[in-house]
């Protein structure tokens, strides 16, 4: 068939078939029907939601924190100071020494992190970022790491065995490569996303994770990324049930 014949008999069909559509209960306008992302009405939030939604901002803060310095070798403080509020900078955070698209991608996640500060779509962003880096660590697994006598898949293992341990409650974190028994569907040793063997995310409760971020294995004492102690309701409260 000619394709000047083509393009023009498509174009008929496409013409003719509007009055068709429109005949057919289809609204006469090309213009979409959005609806709002948010329910219409107001969802009441209740204290205890408060203080679950103000935890994970402790780590979203120093998520942000550890991309742009890597990146930027700055910080919230200067790219959002009306999130930091006054707070102080880190202590001895400096810009990492990265090729030039990992430093794209780090300030990419950096800028996501000051995003999510506003906890918006937290979940989805997260993941894609683990992801990513998970995916361009497995790429370089067998590079040696100088100037040590490690190569990146034994430096996630070790990585991933510290955060078990700290935690408490079993593998709950693994490396980019797993014995065949960790593996999806027992099947593969590759592990670009963890997950248990059922495919099934990981899951850690508020004091499993402070236990790992405080550094001590335990969420009763501050330390690590946190030298004074998460901010919040819940984890000041383990810290005072403490002292």
């Amino acid at each position: 068939m000619d394709t000047s014949f083509s393009s023009f008999f498509l174009s008929a069909l496409f013409m003719l078939m509007f009055p068709v559509m429109n005949s057919a209960g289809f609204p006469p306008t090309l213009e979409p029907i959005c609806g709002p992302t948010h329910p219409p009405d107001a969802i009441p939030i209740y204290p205890n939601d408060v203080h679950l939604l103000q935890f994970p901002l402790n780590l979203e803060h120093l998520e942000a924190d550890y991309f742009l310095y890597g990146a930027l070798g700055y910080g919230p403080y200067k790219v959002a100071p009306e999130l930091v509020m006054g707070g102080p900078p880190p202590i001895g955070a400096q810009k990492a020494n990265l090729d030039e698209l990992v430093n794209r991608i780090i300030e990419e996640f950096g800028y996501q992190e000051v995003d999510l500060l506003l906890l918006a779509g937290l979940l989805g962003v997260e993941a894609g970022q683990d992801a990513v880096i998970r995916m361009y660590l497995y790429e370089r697994a067998d590079y040696k790491v100088y100037p040590y006598d490690y190569t990146v898949a034994e430096f996630t293992d070790c990585i991933s065995e510290l955060r078990n341990k700290l935690g408490i409650c079993g593998i709950k974190d693994e490396g980019i490569c797993v014995p065949l028994n960790l593996g999806a569907e027992n099947r593969t040793t590759s592990n670009v996303l963890a997950a248990d063997y059922n495919s099934l995310s990981y899951a850690r409760t508020p004091r499993e994770i402070l236990r790992i971020v405080y550094g001590t294995g335990s969420e009763h004492v501050p330390g690590g990324f946190f030298p004074k102690g998460e901010n919040g309701k819940i984890a000041r409260e383990l810290l005072y049930s403490y002292e």
